[in-house]
């Protein structure tokens, strides 16, 4: 199932990363993709499209322009709480907020109104012309790539960092797009036909709202209907993401999972509902739900949510689309949190000053949200924009996972460059009223999140339940 080899994978057999030669591999990769881009380009079309097909496409004509920005946070938000006050003894009941949701600046009434600025043509078939044996490994994990259909560069600078050096974990990998268009259909076939790791969602536009609302959710609706394989997890994730897939699978996964019996090694998921993920807290929305750079859920709630969306009919940002069908349906989900030393924003500015590395000053903060590289806890990287800051991340990995952090200089240089912020994780935003304890003990937030036993409401283990 996951992309095998092509001309472009034996073209770069034995690379690897390693921080000596750094700057010689850089400039491979970053030669590849350009080449790639240009050769699919030429190969599938004669010219480029026009640039206005990298942004939003235009709004439908007699449309509004954009509604202003939301509030500033110093603005005082309407109440919001329970929906009704709770019987002694029982759960708070919640709904959500009654507003109506801003995406990017755009009210989700208006973004719905647009229409596609290019036919929606079906994606033809276009299997990989060489495809790789079937190992016979069962793959349980998922690992998907949400990005824009345009990103070539991009996909082959995560195919030949991340995905490459973690070939050999169980997982299929893939990339999420929409439909190209007709002008960059033939592009996108012949990437497909090279690696065969792509999954079109032919019926959506590729735009910036529908890439924050629906996207996801019609992903899991591809996968319950189409998908060849039912995997016990499935992951989304950001282009900006750089995942140190090993880490991810021994430490989150592999526990969460067991031989289907004693008779055979298939492994089978022994949680349902449940999401593994950073908490997040919304102050415009009043919600909690899961940062949306990367989150994994169980299959079930693959399969759950299309379905409380045919329902519920819910048009909001990605993940806070996620937190509100579940509260229409009063469906409690297991939230398993990655702290801020496993998943965090990258912040230049905490690197060792005089250093060109992405590994955190000594007196880093580790329970900030933004923050650079320490120690051996790290799972997922965000924030990785510039390629630059991707490569230099990637440079300190390896087929094993994180490399050792170097000792601090005994010296360290004059630091003159600007000082790193650490700001505080937003869940620590959420209202108090927002928390009570489930029946079993443990916490829950807004009526759907349920933490783990013996994780308390800072995400810290051992605080005592009631």
């Amino acid at each position: 199932m996951a992309a095998g080899r092509s001309w472009a994978v034996d073209s770069l057999r034995g690379l690897s990363i390693k921080r000596a030669g750094a700057l010689s591999t850089k400039f491979w990769i970053l030669s590849l993709a350009s080449v790639f881009a240009v050769a699919l380009l030429l190969i599938g079309h004669s010219h480029l499209p026009s640039l206005s097909y990298l942004t939003n496409h235009p709004p439908h004509p007699g449309s509004p322009p954009p509604p202003p920005p939301p509030p500033p946070p110093s603005s005082t938000p309407p109440p919001y709480g329970p929906k009704d006050p709770p019987v002694p003894g029982e759960l708070k009941i919640w709904d959500p907020p009654e507003m109506e949701a801003l995406v990017h600046g755009v009210l989700a009434g208006e973004g719905i109104k647009r229409k596609p600025s290019y036919p929606l043509n079906p994606f033809p078939p276009s299997p990989m012309t060489t495809p790789p044996p079937d190992d016979g490994r069962q793959r349980p994990w998922l690992g998907s790539v949400i990005c824009s259909a345009f990103d070539i560069e991009r996909r082959m600078l995560i195919r030949y960092t991340w995905m490459k050096l973690f070939k050999d974990v169980p997982m299929d990998q893939r990339f999420v797009i929409s439909n190209p268009g007709p002008e960059w259909m033939p592009v996108i076939q012949q990437e497909n036909r090279t690696f065969g790791d792509l999954i079109v969602l032919d019926h959506l536009s590729e735009d910036d709202f529908t890439a924050n609302t629906i996207k996801t959710v019609e992903y899991y609706r591809w996968l319950a209907e189409k998908s060849p394989r039912k995997y016990q997890f499935v992951s989304k994730m950001d282009t900006d993401l750089f995942l140190n897939a090993r880490a991810m699978y021994d430490r989150k996964l592999r526990p969460r999972m067991a031989p289907r019996n004693s008779s055979t090694d298939e492994l089978v998921a022994t949680v349902n509902h449940t999401l593994v993920g950073q908490f997040y807290y919304d102050s415009y929305h009043k919600t909690s739900f899961p940062h949306g750079a990367i989150y994994t859920v169980t299959w079930d709630i693959v399969e759950l949510l299309p379905k409380l969306q045919d329902e519920f009919h819910v048009v909001a940002g990605e993940d806070l689309t996620m937190a509100w069908l579940l509260m229409k349906a009063r469906q409690k989900v297991t939230f398993v949190h990655m702290n801020e030393s496993e998943k965090f924003e990258f912040d230049p500015k905490d690197m060792r000053p005089g250093e060109r590395t992405p590994w955190a000053r000594k007196d880093t903060d580790l329970t900030s949200s933004w923050h650079a590289l320490y120690g051996e806890d790290v799972i997922a990287v965000h924030q990785l924009k510039k390629d630059e800051d991707w490569l230099m991340v990637a440079g300190v990995f390896d087929e094993n996972g994180i490399r050792p952090m170097p000792p601090f200089p005994e010296e360290p240089p004059a630091d003159e460059g600007e000082k790193p912020g650490y700001s505080r994780p937003l869940y620590h935003s959420i209202p108090d009223n927002y928390w009570e304890f489930d029946h079993d003990g443990t916490w829950l937030c807004n009526g759907v999140w349920k933490l783990e036993p013996g994780i308390g409401r800072d995400m810290k283990k051992n605080e005592t339940a009631q």
